[in-house]
């Protein structure tokens, strides 16, 4: 909104001192003791020229950055819905971050949707990072200047060196015409006749002067995971569909102390009275099902009785865009798999999960001069060569490992298939609930019993006629049974 605003501005700027030119103009060629009433009249044609180029370019409009879209929405969002809880991290009562990650194929490949899912990992991973880093890090710097200078060691070649006969070189030729061929095509690739660099003379580098500057920086981190939460997902895509998504994380004592309560307890968990009321938990994720394809990770919610319970969102693309029905149901099905899959990981990372964080990066400022030694057939040829250089190099590596067991009472709430609503990709979620009553209804049927009872003595009946008719089993159970 603001780069069309600016452009409308533009415009209006532009036009209105093509008009206040036009003015001075007309007025410059009147006498100064007559009064002229300002009279309409057309532009010239540089005008009109001036009028359409600008125009021209306030209807363009300027590139979209789909980054920066999110960082604006992330913004938005800390000062709306979620003020309350940008406070309390500013006030350092919680841990809040933002990881930002963008799609790396456009919307027309068929795994699109599954390189948005891992766009969104890596932006949660992005996120965890910085929550690793705040819980405490090792750094390690090292800074380096050096200054060297010896011009008077310039390169020089042995005789045995100058000769077109030696040993080494025949060694060499014969070890490169193994690959001549590959060879010869990448220096015609980069516009070099191999024949000239076959023959080129051979030369020597020695370095005669060097200033520098290096620093090189190492960070290590290393931290629990549990019990942080990915409460926001954010998306923003340009018109050539490079897509981008952000998550937002939140960590504190309070969820922790929950994760802490809900293992131990084997589902003996109370309802909270303050939460009770609302929708249930089908009816508040069925009500609108185009909303479920922007959900990610999962949340801690609570149900219509005030009980808490953990809600994970598994997606996967269905990668078929095919006519073949049996390819596509296939594919559906291996979709739903992966789905599940990812929703039992997020289980995992939020009850039992560990995070490294690991950064080298460094960075050289160099001043250098070289010495050349060319031989060529007339004798050596001498030269120097100076530049200045900036190396930089960065390896960064984040890892989260997470594994439960034994968590009983998990069920699938709803599984749904939908197009997305911008390029068409089919794509297949599940959600995944765990409820403290139904661990406990887990734990009973896993531990059941069964009990030796007398049975009913089996009654004889006579024989009728045969007639026509129907028959079924009588209702033995009802719904309370299960």
């Amino acid at each position: 909104m603001m780069k069309v605003l600016f452009k409308q501005t533009a415009l209006a700027l532009a036009i209105s001192g093509i008009a206040i030119v036009t003015q001075a103009q007309t007025d410059s060629h009147q006498p100064e003791a007559e009064t002229i009433t300002p009279v309409a009249s057309a532009p010239s044609t540089d005008q009109a020229e001036a009028i359409d180029l600008a125009v021209a370019e306030a209807a363009a409009l300027a590139p979209v950055d789909p980054g920066m879209m999110l960082m604006e929405q992330i913004e938005e969002w800390k000062q709306g819905a979620g003020a309350g809880l940008t406070k309390r991290a500013e006030n350092g009562g919680i841990f809040m971050a933002e990881g930002i990650s963008f799609v790396k194929v456009t919307p027309d490949a068929a795994d699109w949707a599954d390189h948005r899912l891992l766009a969104y990992k890596e932006a949660l991973m992005h996120a965890q990072a910085q929550f690793i880093e705040f819980e405490g890090i090792s750094s390690r710097a090292e800074t380096l200047s050096k200054f060297f200078e010896d011009k008077n060691q310039m390169p020089s070649f042995s005789p045995d060196e100058l000769q077109s006969s030696n040993k080494l070189e025949e060694v060499l030729n014969k070890a490169v015409a193994l690959a001549g061929g590959k060879l010869d095509e990448q220096l015609n690739e980069l516009g070099i006749n191999p024949d000239e660099f076959n023959t080129a003379p051979p030369a020597k580098r020695a370095r005669l002067f060097e200033n520098s500057i290096s620093e090189q920086i190492t960070t290590r981190a290393r931290a629990s995971l549990t019990g942080l939460v990915p409460v926001k997902t954010f998306e923003a895509n340009d018109t050539e569909g490079r897509h981008a998504i952000a998550v937002m994380v939140v960590a504190s004592d309070k969820m922790r102390q929950f994760i802490y309560d809900m293992t131990q307890s084997k589902g003996d968990l109370a309802p909270n009275p303050k939460k009770v009321g609302g929708l249930s938990l089908r009816e508040r994720f069925t009500e609108n099902k185009a909303a479920l394809i922007n959900e990610f990770g999962i949340r801690k919610i609570y149900d219509e009785n005030g009980y808490p319970v953990l809600v994970s969102f598994g997606q996967s693309g269905t990668g078929y865009n095919g006519s073949d029905f049996n390819r596509k149901m296939n594919a559906r099905k291996g979709a739903f798999l992966y789905a599940k899959a990812d929703a039992y990981a997020n289980f995992a990372y939020l009850l039992n999960a560990v995070g490294n964080a690991k950064s080298s990066t460094s960075k050289k400022s160099t001043d250098v001069t070289e010495g050349i030694v060319q031989a060529e057939k007339d004798g050596l040829m001498t030269s120097e060569e100076n530049r200045i250089e900036m190396v930089k190099t960065i390896n960064n590596e984040i890892s989260a490992r997470a594994s439960i067991s034994d968590l009983a009472g998990t069920r699938q709430l709803l599984r749904w298939t939908a197009k997305h609503p911008q390029y068409g990709n089919e794509i297949n979620g599940v959600i995944y609930v765990w409820h403290p009553v139904s661990e406990q209804n887990a734990r009973d049927m896993r531990n059941f019993k069964p009990k030796r009872q007398e049975q009913a003595k089996s009654q004889e009946h006579n024989s009728k006629a045969h007639t026509t008719g129907t028959a079924q089993s009588r209702d033995l159970m009802s719904a309370d049974d299960f």
